[in-house]
């Protein structure tokens, strides 16, 4: 009996047909990539600021914009992942905050492995400062935004970024080993004391 070729079609439902036929329209056109993912009404102060410094995603631009204003979750259908799977994707993990009572992102780059930049002005930062003097060498990278200038403090991100960007990819999988060990020192069982305590201290005061 002579075997037929089945129909391919019908193993692909006509989602991702939509999806692939999009896919290749968007390599056949010339225009440039949108640095952002979603339709905002409103250009945000994200956007620009982009715009004035001229990250627009043209051919020569040594860094590419995706901004995404959204929440990461599996059923986004540009991403597909949890937010954990994304950022443990990620390279590095950036929040230079100008102020954070504690601020969770650079932690939980941490507990994914992936290097981290925060600062002095973030809780965490402090924290990490006061327990660890050592701290860069263990992937946490601390923006002094206490005692220098908006433009210092720029100065100093960029120099992080620079050497982030110069390592080689062992060192980059060294890091990321040794950023991930030390995640433990932040686990609540090891942070409950300062709360007791801090809520101690609150109730004397009263």
């Amino acid at each position: 009996k002579d075997l037929q070729i089945p129909d391919l079609n019908k193993f692909v439902d006509e989602y991702w047909r939509m999806r692939l036929r999009r896919t290749v329209q968007t390599w056949k056109t010339n225009t440039k990539p949108k640095v952002v993912t979603h339709l905002l009404k409103n250009e945000d102060d994200i956007i620009r600021n982009l715009i004035r410094t001229g990250l627009t995603n043209n051919p020569d631009d040594k860094v590419k914009i995706v901004y995404h204003p959204d929440f990461i979750v599996s059923t986004n259908p540009l991403f597909g992942l949890e937010y954990g799977q994304f950022v443990r994707g990620c390279h590095l993990g950036v929040f230079p905050s100008y102020y954070e009572p504690w601020g969770y992102t650079p932690l939980e780059c941490m507990a994914r492995g992936v290097p981290t930049i925060t600062s002095d002005l973030s809780g965490f930062g402090d924290y990490m400062m006061q327990i660890m003097r050592d701290y860069d060498q263990w992937g946490v990278s601390v923006v002094n935004r206490k005692s220098q200038t908006y433009q210092e403090s720029a100065e100093h991100l960029a120099t992080l970024l620079f050497k982030f960007a110069q390592q080689s990819q062992r060192d980059r999988i060294l890091q990321r080993n040794r950023v991930e060990s030390i995640a433990d020192t932040f686990d609540w069982s090891n942070l409950r004391g300062c709360y007791d305590t801090a809520h101690e201290l609150a109730v004397l005061k009263k």
